[in-house]
């Protein structure tokens, strides 16, 4: 079997001030390669694993790897330098051009880098400097700023790039934008953790997702496997529910029927009308029928609640 990359594993990672648990025996991981998606209600947690990552605080128990590193081996700082990221505001100067900022970056981190390179990397997030050279970053839509910080974060060619909530506040077009450049720049083999509560745009862009709710890792799956759990399923309501499934299955062969509180869920292909015209063939009276297509909001929502009543 072929051995996992990670670049990011927690293991019973726990955080705790005081009373008060602001991540609770956290297990998480982010394979090389992932576009993975962090998703939580505020004060879920995110956070916490954010700065645990950037070494500003340390766990109060359990621990993590970065690149295969121990948090408490002293080469943790090294593998450090592999990782950069936007937190909060991309921090930018409005009173310089793009490729000003990325030199007054370069002299700030003591960074070599030629013209043509930082021209390459404002290709690289969508930024054409030919289009852009004369044009104040004031000047730039909110999503042109967030694939310059893009860009910034570049600067020193990190393997793992951290981005909390990238997508707030942009338009459909800085959505396009930024969604764009990170998969431009997780084809070049770029690592990213995005924190988010826009599900509908983390859909978009990323392989995998983790939940988390007030502290805890509610379950971390892949995209595909997320659309295979929030889908088209016919339910039906009956009073003897398990024996109208036993029925249904025997005459159409049905392999994924679920029953929950008393609803039975048929999440094959089959159109509802075939399932009607044996319900009314053979005298079977149902209290409800219908079609119902979760989202993945659906599928978010239902996790929350459930992950909470049973903290």
């Amino acid at each position: 079997m072929e051995e996992i990359n990670y670049i990011f594993k927690a293991n019973n990672l726990t955080k705790k001030y005081k009373e008060q648990y602001a991540l609770n025996n956290v297990n998480m991981h982010i394979e090389k390669g992932d576009i993975y998606g962090f998703v939580g209600e505020n004060g879920a947690g995110k956070t916490t694993v954010i700065r645990l990552i950037c070494g500003l605080i340390s766990p109060t128990e359990g621990s993590f790897e970065l690149f295969g590193v121990d948090n408490k081996n002293k080469g943790i700082l090294a593998v450090r330098r592999k990782i950069n990221g936007i937190v909060e505001a991309v921090s930018i100067n409005k009173n310089m051009t793009a490729l000003d900022n990325l030199k007054f970056q370069c002299m700030i981190c003591n960074l070599k880098k030629s013209n043509e390179e930082l021209e390459g990397l404002l290709d690289s997030v969508g930024l054409k400097h030919n289009d852009i050279k004369n044009k104040l970053t004031n000047d730039f839509s909110l999503g042109m700023r967030q694939r310059l910080g893009l860009a910034i974060a570049m600067l020193s060619n990190p393997e793992f790039i951290i981005l909390d909530e990238p997508m707030n506040g942009l338009d459909p077009q800085g959505f396009i934008d930024v969604r764009e450049a990170i998969i431009r720049l997780n084809k070049m083999g770029v690592t990213f953790l995005i924190s988010s509560h826009i599900l509908t745009e983390l859909d978009k862009v990323c392989n995998r997702i983790g939940f988390i709710s007030h502290g805890v890792i509610l379950e971390e799956l892949t995209i595909d496997e997320l659309h295979h759990k929030a889908r088209r399923k016919i339910q039906i309501k009956n009073k003897a529910i398990e024996l109208l499934k036993n029925k249904l299955i025997a005459e159409f062969g049905l392999n994924e029927v679920l029953i929950e509180n008393n609803t039975l869920f048929i999440y094959d292909d089959i159109d509802i009308n075939v399932i009607m015209r044996f319900l009314v063939n053979n005298d079977i009276t149902v209290e409800e029928i219908g079609i119902k297509q979760d989202t993945i909001e659906d599928y978010y929502i239902s996790l929350i609640v459930g992950g909470n009543r049973n903290a």
